[in-house]
């Protein structure tokens, strides 16, 4: 899962995307509003994260702008503000949702997972079934008959995104774009190296393997 984070003081951008990071997630982490808009308009996050107050601007208007070209990823606002009317404003321009500050990590993990779950309209407590591979995305546990799985936060991001879209082949840019940041190397092989890593811990042992190459294209996650 691919996110935008707007930040403009360093330390903050720092520890909250170390807390998403260590949580699975992808996060590209900016300093602008310009910036941020550039980047919300060009790639396919499933969340933005915008702080209200970014210097002397304000993202609301971001929001805004993002709304009326029909940008309809889901936005959670960052704000320190207490005042409700200030709120309401960030909320009728085209955010989804709101997290005052201080907040806690693990509200705002919750927060970002409910957003998600909003735009693919997914059941409230989403467990993907593949055969006999279960993936809790509330908890982060994978099972394969009735084992837990043991995965790093990549393999998981890469398990995940394949589940969600199992029994279609997934290309490998795609693949790239949601499991990594922008600072990725799309002509490495770190999508091949996680890819051998998660056969061996979701496939060895089976005699149905889950995890299948389409050639020419990407990845699969099936059970026939």
């Amino acid at each position: 899962m691919r996110l935008l984070y707007l930040e403009d003081d360093p330390q903050i951008a720092e520890n909250i995307a170390i807390v998403l990071r260590n949580h699975t997630f992808s996060v590209d982490v900016v300093s602008t509003i310009d910036d941020a808009y550039e980047l919300a308009t060009e790639v396919e996050y499933d969340v933005l994260i915008f702080d209200r107050k970014i210097g002397n601007q304000d993202s609301a208007q971001l929001i805004a702008k993002l709304r009326n070209e029909d940008i309809g990823i889901p936005i959670l606002l960052l704000t320190a503000l207490s005042q409700k009317l200030e709120v309401i404003a960030g909320l009728n321009l085209g955010a989804d949702d709101y997290l005052a500050k201080p907040f806690d990590s693990e509200e705002l993990l919750a927060r970002i997972r409910a957003l998600t779950r909003r735009s693919r309209q997914q059941p409230a407590l989403p467990i993907l079934i593949i055969g006999d591979l279960q993936i809790d995305t509330n908890r982060h546990v994978v099972t394969r008959g009735g084992c837990e799985i043991e995965l790093s936060p990549r393999e998981y991001s890469i398990l995940e995104y394949l589940g969600q879209n199992q029994g279609k082949a997934v290309e490998r840019l795609d693949l790239l774009a949601h499991a990594w940041d922008s600072s990725v190397d799309i002509f490495s092989n770190t999508l091949d190296v996680h890819i051998a890593y998660l056969r061996k811990k979701i496939d060895v042992g089976h005699q149905n393997r889950l995890i299948k190459t389409v050639k020419g294209k990407g990845y699969m996650l099936c059970a026939s």
